[in-house]
């Protein structure tokens, strides 16, 4: 599926809240929630679906967090940096494997 049919799935499915908490999160770089994106981005990293973002206007810099930076989850389509900041649908893979 492309990369923007993965975006719209994931926005239907979800609605737009997640991406505008995402973005406003992102903006607003809060110390609470750069800490939580940070450990989640961990789990990211080693992730298969930690991609290079193929669209150019799709792309986000990330000074807060520079691995973060021009990347998407190939998963749901989101961009990564958006998606590390929000609460509203968390992704499952960064609960802590007990």
């Amino acid at each position: 599926m492309g990369r923007i049919k993965k975006a719209v799935r994931t926005i239907i499915e979800s609605g737009i809240d997640p991406f505008i908490e995402g973005k406003k999160n992102f903006e607003s770089q809060s110390e609470e929630v750069e800490k939580l994106a940070r450990k989640r981005l961990q789990f990211c990293l080693s992730c298969e679906y930690f991609k290079d973002e193929p669209i150019k206007a799709f792309k986000v810099e990330d000074k807060s967090l520079p691995e973060a930076s021009g990347k998407y989850c190939e998963e749901c389509g989101c961009v990564l940096s958006y998606k590390l900041r929000q609460s509203i649908q968390p992704c499952e893979k960064w609960q802590e494997k007990k």
